[in-house]
């Protein structure tokens, strides 16, 4: 009895209050340490986030339980930002096979370099994790690879090719990309960014041609592309 009386009771204000604070607060510090990232590179402390938010450091520890926590915000709000951009290209696809692949290969690419240092934040700090801390650069990956193998299954069911392929596609094909343009960040050689995604365009495009070849399926990738049907729409 006395466990359902403790359940009616109304939550106190002052600590629905001071969670929505928190939270607001949280979220302050999140976007400070994104301005922080970028002018300070991936290695960035949390006392230079802390700065950046106009608060001190143990302050900063009143919001965040330790820079694990302070991590995994960071970690999660830059998953948000890249899934962002990539969805519109992943979930709505349209036109040619070529116009399909360049529109993707040019969304992710573009989104990496322009911010690089967020990139490499998740990266480098996913290296380090232990078993019980999010990967969140792993995270970014799988989620982006759901996205596109989704796409490529539903143009290989299209076209009649076996689509239980298109899950290990996909997560080649965005490994390839990835590694690609972040060696490129580093070291870009004789390629601006235009011939990069270019090159890496046609490389995605080789390998789904060999696909549907060895399936029969010879597919001329600058004519349109059939519409995939919308998964949220009743079959039949």
């Amino acid at each position: 009895m006395a466990d359902g009386d403790e359940r009616d009771k109304p939550v106190d204000g002052r600590a629905a209050r001071w969670a929505g604070q928190r939270e607001k607060r949280r979220a302050e510090v999140v976007t400070a340490a994104l301005e922080a990232i970028g002018e300070h590179g991936p290695w960035v402390s949390t006392e230079q986030i802390a700065e950046r938010a106009g608060i001190s450091r143990p302050l900063l520890y009143r919001h965040f339980a330790d820079a694990d926590d302070v991590y995994g915000a960071v970690g999660r709000r830059i998953s948000e930002l890249i899934i962002a951009e990539m969805e519109p290209v992943l979930t709505r696809p349209g036109g040619s096979a070529r116009e399909i692949v360049t529109r993707v290969v040019r969304t992710f690419v573009v989104w990496m370099t322009d911010h690089v240092a967020l990139y490499h934040y998740v990266v480098s700090r996913s290296v380090e994790a232990d078993q019980d801390r999010r990967l969140w650069a792993t995270d970014i990956r799988a989620r982006i690879s759901a996205l596109l193998g989704g796409v490529i299954g539903g143009y290989l069911a299209l076209l009649g090719v076996d689509a239980r392929v298109a899950d290990p596609l996909a997560y080649g094909l965005v490994g390839m990309v990835e590694s690609t343009t972040a060696r490129w960040t580093v070291e870009p050689g004789p390629l601006d960014r235009d011939r990069l995604i270019g090159t890496l365009s046609g490389w995605v495009w080789g390998v789904l041609d060999d696909v549907l070849r060895d399936a029969g399926v010879v597919l001329d990738p600058d004519l349109p592309l059939p519409p995939l049907p919308d998964p949220d729409e009743p079959a039949g």
